[in-house]
């Protein structure tokens, strides 16, 4: 049956009060008014029940009205979503990560020769951190890992315009973990790194835990003394405006920064047979008392490894800090089978130069024992008569004492 006009455009315009305060609704009709001024939207302008609840919206917003015949322009709606292809990772780069070492040097022979440099990085990260040192330098072995060492060890000289510095002290770092032969000069590999941190901006160019890390790959490939002005201006950083990037760092990160500054502060003596010294700075001293005092609160959270590193630093830099060896010692001593042969004697040697004890805590009287109640101890037998009893007699050497005259 049909309606006439007026009833049909009355229908058309009638809406329950659910739907015409549902939150849809109101939402985007207060979003078609976001100019200052409170302008129905064109649904609200046939529904007295929307138009009401947008006028209520606008009044609680301190909006006035806005003048006759304007018209409401709907702004465009911001998209909260990702762009497409922001941080996304291929197909390929999710295998590679993964994947254990020795499927991620197949997955290499296989389809190395078409990876990008970030999935090569991302394989060499992955052979970096799942295997042990005799597996990496059987990996070495293999044609296609060496020549995945050298690309991104080239990449490393001379770095493409669109890698950050963050990704090129990830490759850094990786190089560092196989043998020495990966990384070929190692002044050129990491000098393109080392200036490219130096000149970027402190504020936005790099982290801390980053900073600490291209400082420690320098050290690692013993070429941090010709970069103490870098480490110098990295620490300075770190401890501008009252230290405030320092608890930035991680624990790891943290020794990692001592374990710098102790070998790029190392005099070298032309004398012959003359011993090797450590000249730190005001800064340096600086940081080494903030480390202790974090390390002192936080030394049975961190890794024992990182621990044993702390010590060893300090022997290495000539430090006397008591309080902070006696507060690692019961984590060195509970987690000490964690420790292998080599990084135990350098805690050992570092305790012993300071003659500092490396114990654990005394227990008390541990043999002691109370006898509770009911608690009764089996008695002995009757002991057996064996006759008289005789006693030795002392025999004096002489019938007058010697000390004492007498009359």
């Amino acid at each position: 049956m049909g309606c006439r006009g007026g009833a049909c455009a009355w229908l058309a315009m009638k809406r329950t009060a659910a739907d015409a305060f549902s939150p849809a609704v109101v939402s985007a009709d207060i979003a078609a008014a976001d100019s200052g001024f409170f302008q129905p939207s064109k649904n609200a302008m046939l529904d007295p029940k929307a138009y009401f609840a947008q006028f209520q919206q606008a009044a609680m917003q301190g909006k006035a009205l806005a003048a006759p015949g304007t018209v409401a322009v709907a702004p465009a709606a911001a998209s909260t979503a990702p762009a497409p292809g922001a941080d996304a990772k291929t197909e390929i780069q999710q295998q590679v990560e993964s994947a254990s070492a020795i499927r991620c040097a197949n997955l290499v022979k296989d389809k190395g020769a078409n990876f990008t440099t970030v999935v090569a990085i991302a394989a060499l990260s992955t052979m970096a951190t799942k295997s042990s040192y005799k597996l990496r330098e059987e990996l070495l072995g293999q044609p296609a890992v060496k020549n995945l060492c050298e690309r991104v060890r080239n990449t490393l000289s001379s770095p493409p315009a669109g890698l950050g510095l963050e990704l090129l002290t990830k490759a850094a770092w990786c190089l560092t973990r196989f043998p020495d032969e990966v990384m070929g000069a190692k002044a050129e590999t990491l000098g393109s790194l080392a200036r490219q941190l130096a000149s970027a901006d402190p504020n936005t160019g790099w982290s801390a835990n980053t900073a600490s890390k291209v400082l420690w790959c320098l050290t690692k490939a013993d070429v941090i003394t010709a970069h103490k002005a870098l480490v110098t201006q990295v620490l300075k950083e770190l401890l501008r405006d009252k230290a405030r990037r320092v608890p930035e760092l991680s624990h790891e990160e943290m020794v990692n920064m001592l374990t710098t500054i102790a070998k790029s502060r190392v005099h070298l003596t032309k004398r012959k047979g003359e011993n090797q010294t450590v000249r730190l700075e005001a800064n340096d001293e600086l940081y080494f008392e903030l480390a202790s005092k974090r390390i002192c609160a936080e030394a049975m959270k961190m890794d024992v490894r990182v621990v044993a590193e702390v010590a060893h630093v300090h022997a290495e830099a000539g430090i006397r800090d008591e309080k902070l060896f006696k507060a690692i010692c019961p984590r060195i001593m509970e987690k000490s089978k964690d420790l292998d042969t080599k990084t135990m004697a350098k805690c050992i040697k570092a305790y012993a130069r300071f003659m500092i004890p490396l114990r654990e805590e005394a227990q008390g009287f541990r043999t002691m024992a109370v006898v509770a109640k009911g608690d009764f101890i089996r008695p002995s037998d009757k002991p057996k008569k064996t006759g008289p009893k005789t006693y030795d007699q002392p025999i004096p050497l002489y019938a007058k004492t010697q000390l004492h005259s007498r009359g």
